[in-house]
């Protein structure tokens, strides 16, 4: 991380109340930048005095209210000139079999997910482009393939990937950078937020995983995505290589390992 590529930049970040979202604020927060944080409670470290030299700015927003996201980009839009950098972090994870998921179960997945994110990140496009700004997304390997158990949060993630991916291309003209960012398993909270077949709490414990990163190492990760030019998907660990290479050369072999390594996640 490179604390002078931050200085003076506006950063908007989504779900910054924990996990990730909260490690990115929590390092730039050391740094002489301004902080908007999109997420529906107050960040906890924003509580926090000693160390922090950016102005750090908290706007109450569901990512899947139309209603709120206009309302925060209204606000960004009078009282900041522009912005630098968007980190659209927050999402929700489903975990349940395709043929047990309820249709508004997909819609509420795809609103959080796909469309929240999607809405936010057209309407600060004015503000984005005058500093040819970066968006980057947090996704998951889970959006490079579809994955058993989790048909609901591997297209939604798929969906942002493509939309994107698109933008990338359309508005590579205006200097603008789109990143995809696909994390390995991190110590967060998206389980037990998450939401089951039905749209009910998943209440779901993380599994013991000796590989596990932190938010902490993750946000790391991210910061140094954006300082690096001509980042675009960006993934962390074996995982996400195996999925990237092999949905192309070995379909078949893929899908036969995805089923005996999660089989008990689909029964």
């Amino acid at each position: 991380m490179n604390p002078d590529f931050w200085k003076g930049k506006t950063v908007v970040v989504t779900g910054g109340s924990s996990g990730i979202g909260e490690a990115v604020l929590d390092r730039l927060s050391e740094i002489d930048c301004t902080l908007i944080n999109l997420s529906r409670t107050y960040p906890p470290l924003f509580k926090r005095k000693t160390s922090v030299v950016a102005q750090r700015v908290h706007i109450p927003t569901d990512i899947a209210s139309e209603k709120d996201v206009d309302h925060a980009v209204k606000k960004i839009s009078k009282d900041f000139r522009s912005v630098d950098v968007l980190f659209a972090n927050a999402g929700v994870t489903t975990h349940s079999r395709f043929d047990g998921t309820r249709i508004d179960t997909f819609r509420k997945t795809f609103d959080i997910n796909f469309f929240g994110p999607i809405h936010l990140i057209q309407r600060l496009l004015p503000q984005i482009k005058l500093v040819r700004g970066t968006v980057i997304a947090t996704s998951t390997v889970s959006g490079l393939y579809g994955i058993p158990g989790r048909s609901a949060y591997s297209s939604s993630k798929s969906a942002l990937h493509a939309a994107l991916e698109a933008a990338r291309i359309e508005l590579s003209e205006q200097g603008l950078s789109f990143i995809l960012f696909c994390p390995p398993y991190t110590k967060t909270n998206l389980r037990a937020s998450g939401l089951d077949g039905d749209g009910k709490p998943l209440n779901e414990g993380q599994h013991s995983n000796a590989k596990i990163k932190t938010p902490e190492e993750v946000a790391l990760k991210m910061l140094s995505a954006v300082e690096t030019p001509n980042s675009r998907l960006v993934i962390m660990d074996s995982s996400g290589f195996f999925l990237k290479w092999l949905r192309n050369i070995a379909p078949a072999f893929l899908e036969r390992t995805l089923f005996k390594k999660l089989y008990k996640d689909f029964h």
